[in-house]
């Protein structure tokens, strides 16, 4: 079996993107389908998140710096 790690966004990371919701405000725009899904409790995925900030702003946002 092979594991595939996928690269996620903590609700740091997402701020320091810009992001300034709180991570159940999140929940709610991912519910809504308004947000990228996540992929554990508090981790977003970062490839969807990248998608959707340069869809939204046009401008493909740089990784942030951040330990998780």
């Amino acid at each position: 079996m092979r594991i595939i790690k996928k690269r996620g966004y903590c609700p740091k990371c997402l701020e320091e993107l810009g992001m300034l919701n709180s991570p159940d405000h999140l929940r709610v725009l991912e519910a809504q389908g308004k947000f990228p899904r996540r992929v554990a409790p508090l981790m977003w995925d970062a490839d969807e998140v990248d998608d959707w900030l340069e869809q939204v702003t046009g401008i493909r946002p740089q990784r942030p710096v951040c330990d998780c």
